[in-house]
């Protein structure tokens, strides 16, 4: 019955550190900036089109 406690809780502490180290990853990519260029190319590929589209109606 030991045994059974041990392989549980080594599983246990396996699941929650996979889950920590996920958390982990996904803030430090979630915090990485954003170029400020590849946005303004965006908005502004976006207005062109927006344009054109009200020119030919």
């Amino acid at each position: 019955m030991k045994k059974l406690h041990k392989i549980i809780a080594l599983f246990a502490f396996i699941f929650f550190a996979g889950i920590f180290v996920t958390i982990i990853t996904l803030n430090t990519s979630l915090n990485k900036s954003v170029h400020s260029s590849e946005t303004t190319d965006i908005q502004k590929d976006t207005l062109y089109l927006l344009q054109a589209e009200k020119k030919a109606v």
